[in-house]
């Protein structure tokens, strides 16, 4: 169910984000004077995105999540999955030169995402005990139920930032109506996540027939488990970029045209991947236990079975390479230009995102944009 609330609000979330957009971008086009410049020496970019993620986190599993009871209901990976959907911004600037085939831009792409999710299942358990110390009396049953719950408990925090920036030096290629940019230049990237998980549990129960004072009571016994962990993983990284992209003109003319837009990148970062955090599993039984001396009768209480904390705390080098690539539609004025596609960057071996090993996973990124672009100068 929380799964599906999260879907439904990343959808929501990505209408709002292109509807805004596209509304503000048609604003400035229409606003725009057209017909006043020739060729725009800077242009300015602003937009957004909405972006699925892959490549997150692992989840803490103590062994007693796998006992079965209230954890089949949610298991415990899928209670601590993060979201999948992050949200950001972007913007860039362009110099070009007139008379000149050289172009020189600066750009940043920005996201994050976060949730915070609370779980709690549970069910009762019975057992029926022949009632030993009244049997045969008038009026009392001959046997007696009793019961009590197993559950399971989360608290999940999770995060997740992104940020891509571009320094880019480009010329045109274009020959005649297929125009295109062949760029190079350095990428830095800067990626970020962590999670809170707090667990409760206790995925079975039974029942023990104690004699107190000649009184029989039916103790529950069974072990309850708790787990705390936290964790944060990153991956900061630079190297150099190449990227070509182009647009060819499906309908209009010189100074209204409609374009389909496409791009294509690559890149090698060469950075420090770190992963630091720790988590401790405690055990506690709850049972009768034997009688003091002396001959008095047996209490309940609990017993520490054990308390497990591993910190870890790692760091490599590591050389991350990077493909990328976008697919889209724009509306081109003299000076403005709205755009609206879908793009894709893949970080290949990017994150260290194990708990008490190092664990190698890319970090990936894609999903559709929304733009704007003014162009000034002339």
């Amino acid at each position: 169910m929380s799964e599906l609330i999260d879907q439904n609000r990343c959808r929501k979330m990505r209408w709002q984000l292109l509807t805004s957009v596209s509304a503000l971008s048609l604003t400035v086009i229409l606003s725009a004077n057209a017909e006043t410049a020739d060729r725009s020496t800077v242009w300015i970019e602003l937009g957004g995105q909405l972006e699925r993620i892959e490549g997150l986190d692992d989840p803490n599993l103590p062994a007693f999540t796998a006992k079965g009871g209230p954890f089949d209901v949610m298991p415990a990976w899928l209670a601590q999955k993060p979201a999948i959907y992050s949200y950001g911004v972007e913007g860039r600037i362009t110099l070009q030169p007139e008379d000149s085939r050289w172009s020189f831009s600066a750009g940043v792409r920005y996201g994050r995402s976060n949730n915070n999710k609370r779980v709690h299942q549970q069910s009762e358990v019975s057992s029926q005990y022949a009632n030993t110390k009244y049997h045969g009396t008038a009026g009392v049953p001959a046997f007696k139920t009793v019961s009590d719950n197993i559950y399971a408990d989360f608290h999940v925090k999770n995060h997740e930032s992104h940020a891509v920036i571009d320094f880019m030096a480009g010329r045109d290629v274009g020959l005649g109506w297929l125009s295109s940019v062949a760029s190079f230049g350095v990428r830095m990237v800067d990626f970020a996540s962590g999670s809170h998980v707090s667990m409760r549990g206790r995925p079975q129960v039974g029942f023990a027939l104690q004699n107190f004072y000649g009184k029989y009571l039916h103790r529950p016994f069974g072990t309850r488990f708790a787990s705390v962990s936290d964790n944060e993983h990153s991956f900061q990284g630079i190297g150099p970029s190449l990227s070509l992209e182009g647009h060819i003109p499906v309908v209009g003319g010189e100074k209204r045209t409609i374009t389909f837009d496409w791009g294509a990148n690559a890149a090698v970062l060469f950075g420090r991947q770190a992963a630091k955090g720790s988590h401790q599993t405690t055990a506690l039984f709850y049972s009768q236990a034997v009688g003091a001396a002396g001959g008095s009768p047996p209490y309940y209480g609990q017993v520490l079975l054990y308390r497990h904390s591993i910190p870890h705390d790692r760091s490599h080098s590591v050389a991350v390479p990077n493909v990328g690539g976008m697919a889209g539609v724009s509306f081109r004025y003299v000076a403005a230009k709205m755009s609206l596609g879908y793009r894709a960057d893949f970080f290949f071996g990017a994150m260290d995102d194990g708990v008490d090993a190092r664990h190698t996973e890319g970090r990936n990124f894609y999903g559709p944009f929304a733009t704007i672009s003014i162009g000034l100068g002339d």
